[in-house]
């Protein structure tokens, strides 16, 4: 069955919102590991890291090997993630495996088992990397969940999106709108999808500029959040048009950070009922000097790279740091402490500065891997939130 003969609920076309047209992480800490090859100088390293964090076609690493495969265990590289004890995936340039419990380690490798095998063929010798993204496809072939393609018209053009229906029943009239983070697929919300379907919303998984399904941004950049809520804001004016009297945003990593500005920059009027963050960037400054002491890039190069950043985006350090951004509305908070992609401590500030944010906090996870430390706690924590909204 294809998505589009997927019943689902009908959506009526959204006018587009009237924007000016105007030209306005690889993750971040893989820009920073490539220190070993940046140019000569100050100017030139700057240059280097600044066009790591925008570039919207940064390399990709490959950091993990197949040491050996055979039946269902297979060995890799050892590296702090391929030696976490929770769900992964090991990701190559054709192939997407889920990873099982850790069997046996020694100093270079891990042994785990083999879950399942998404697509492509295992083999020893293979280059990958691991992930927190265990589920790849669509609703449908992923989850079993009945969904509908859609485009929302924004900005720059049409935004493919998925619309998943309630499981539990007819929809309410209030929409989730899914937000995935910097440089990843909209299946990031693959995880949590069941529980946001069981909830008795439409859950609205987005698209924005500078996706590979979408349409590029004019300078073919990332913004960091600062252009990209127009987008998110096109997914509520569209589930607005579609019947909806409220919704509730959901956002992962630079996702969070697109829904912190658009918070920042719209007068929503009681249209958002709830948000939900896990790991988002509250404050880039501090994140990308988080990531280059990491792996010891000078302090003048980093510098040298936030002031490139903040001229080619034409902004203030300021526009990039959410701290004071005021949540006047129930806020789920996800922090790991142990994230060593985005810096977590301006997430702890952003929490005390409204009674409204619940603040979760975890160890040992990584970035936005909350859910795969503990599912069903993740789960449940996300569900009795919404039902509380």
């Amino acid at each position: 069955m294809t998505a589009a003969s997927v019943p689902a609920a009908t959506v009526p076309a959204a006018a587009a919102r009237k924007w000016p047209r105007r030209a306005a992480y690889a993750g971040v800490a893989g820009a920073a590991g490539l220190a070993v090859l940046l140019p000569t100088g100050t100017a030139g390293a700057g240059w280097f890291l600044a066009g790591q964090v925008l570039n919207v076609n940064a390399m990709r690493a490959y950091p993990v090997r197949v040491r050996a495969y055979a039946g269902n265990r297979i060995t890799l590289t050892r590296t702090p993630d391929t030696a976490r004890s929770m769900p992964l995936a090991f990701v190559w340039p054709s192939g997407h495996a889920v990873l099982g419990p850790v069997i046996a380690t020694d100093r270079t490798t891990v042994t785990r088992e083999i879950a399942g095998l998404t697509r492509g063929t295992l083999t020893s010798g293979l280059k990958g990397y691991t992930t927190g993204y265990v589920f790849e496809g669509d609703p449908l072939s992923a989850r079993g969940l009945p969904f509908q393609e859609v485009l929302v018209p924004a900005e720059l053009g049409d935004c493919p999106a998925w619309l998943v229906p309630p499981t539990s029943g007819p929809a309410d009239d209030t929409w989730i709108i899914a937000v995935h983070g910097r440089g990843a697929p909209r299946g990031e919300a693959l995880r949590i999808l069941p529980t946001l379907a069981a909830s008795g919303h439409n859950t609205l998984v987005v698209t924005y500029r500078n996706d590979p399904e979408a349409f590029p941004s004019p300078d073919a950049r990332f913004h960091l959040g600062h252009t990209e809520w127009r987008d998110v804001l096109s997914a509520v004016d569209y589930a607005r048009a579609a019947g909806a009297r409220q919704v509730i945003l959901y956002g992962w990593s630079m996702g969070g950070a697109a829904i912190l500005n658009l918070m920042r920059s719209w007068d929503h009027g009681g249209f958002v009922g709830g948000i939900v963050l896990d790991c988002p960037v509250v404050d880039w400054s501090a994140t990308l000097r988080m990531n280059a002491r990491q792996l010891n890039v000078p302090p003048l190069w980093t510098w040298t790279a936030l002031k490139l950043i903040q001229h080619r985006l034409g902004v203030r350090a300021a526009d990039l740091d959410y701290r004071t951004v005021a949540l006047d509305v129930p806020t789920l908070l996800y922090v790991d402490h142990d994230d060593r992609t985005v810096a977590p401590q301006p997430t702890v500030a952003l929490a005390a500065t409204s009674p409204s944010v619940q603040l979760v906090e975890t160890r040992e996870a990584g970035h936005c891997r909350s859910w795969n430390l503990d599912p069903a706690a993740y789960e449940s924590t996300v569900s009795t939130f919404l039902k509380s909204l």
